[in-house]
């Protein structure tokens, strides 16, 4: 089964998953929730975009913060 998550682009190279869905549309507006939320703040993701990913690719993130693996989704 597909699924997918956002992925938000860090100033520092860094990147994270959230909102995991087996629906694209509910991570798109998962991704313009999160969009809006950081809009103010004075650190705010560099890019948010849908990616296809795996739940467990996704797990693995949970536990590895600030990742800047070349290869991740």
């Amino acid at each position: 089964m597909d699924s997918y998550a956002v992925r938000r682009q860090w100033p520092d190279g860094g990147h994270d998953y959230i909102a995991l869905s087996t629906n694209p549309g509910e991570a798109q507006r998962a991704l313009e929730r999160d969009r809006r939320y950081w809009r103010r703040g004075p650190v705010r993701p560099l890019d948010h975009r849908v990616v296809a990913i795996s739940a467990r690719d996704f797990d693995l993130h949970r536990v590895r913060h600030g990742c800047r693996s070349p290869d991740c989704p």
